[in-house]
């Protein structure tokens, strides 16, 4: 119920969204149309008492485990970058360090 708060805060600007707790910790949010689904996933990165959520579009045969995720987008806030690096070949050298960039 507390989770389920949470997200009608954070998503009921956009419709409706049900919260359905799955197995090992992870949630099913069910929305009344694809739109607000939309607007949900292209408007993270989403917080919850400190932590980031990873969110994926269900898809037929989609597993649940936690360790299905092979990759996943992060933002990064950079800092103290040196001004000849703040080009996309110079950002994209330094977020190397991290994987690859996007």
């Amino acid at each position: 119920k507390v989770v389920k708060e949470q997200f009608e805060k954070k998503w009921g600007k956009w419709g409706r969204v049900q919260v359905i707790s799955g197995a090992n910790g992870n949630f099913l949010f069910k929305f009344d149309n694809s739109s607000s689904c939309d607007m949900v996933l292209s408007n993270g990165p989403w917080e919850v008492w400190g932590a980031y959520l990873a969110l994926r579009r269900w898809e037929e045969g989609l597993s649940l485990s936690k360790d299905s995720f092979s990759s996943i987008p992060v933002w990064v806030k950079l800092a103290n970058v040196p001004p000849e690096l703040w080009t996309r070949p110079g950002l994209s050298y330094v977020a190397s360090a991290l994987g690859v960039p996007l």
